[in-house]
C-alpha cells in the first residue's frame, strides 16, 4: 500500500528533477542572468523563461512559460525575486530550484493525461 500522499509524490519528483538535470539547470540559470531569457527543451515540455534580476532598489521577477508539447497548453506565471537576493551564487539556486519545480509540475500534469 502506497501512503504517500499528492505533495510528497511532488517532492519525490522534484528531488529527482534535481538529481538527474540539476547541473543543467543550474547552466540555464547562469543563461538566464547573463542574457535575460532562456528556452529549455524536454520530453514532453517547453520552457520559455525570463528573468529580471533583483537589485538593491527593486525585487526582481523570474517569468516562466511552460507549454506540453503533447497538448499544446501553456502555462505561465511569475516568482517575485526578493531584492535581498544580490548574492549570484544564491539567486542561481533560487532560480534553478523554480526551473526544476515547474518541470517536475509539467511531467506530474503529463502523468494525469
Amino acid at each position: 500500500m502506497n501512503d504517500n500522499g499528492p505533495g510528497e509524490e511532488f517532492d519525490h519528483q522534484l528531488t529527482h528533477v534535481l538529481q538527474t538535470q540539476g547541473r543543467e539547470l543550474e547552466e540555464h540559470s547562469r543563461v538566464l542572468l547573463a542574457e535575460g531569457s532562456v528556452l529549455i527543451t524536454g520530453p514532453g515540455l517547453v520552457l520559455r523563461a525570463r528573468l529580471r534580476p533583483p537589485l538593491w532598489w527593486r525585487r526582481g521577477e523570474l517569468e516562466i512559460a511552460a507549454e506540453n508539447t503533447a497538448s499544446h497548453q501553456v502555462t505561465t506565471g511569475s516568482v517575485p525575486l526578493d531584492r535581498d537576493i544580490r548574492d549570484w551564487p544564491a539567486l542561481i539556486r533560487e532560480i534553478t530550484i523554480r526551473l526544476a519545480f515547474e518541470i517536475a509540475h509539467g511531467q506530474d500534469d503529463a502523468g494525469q493525461d
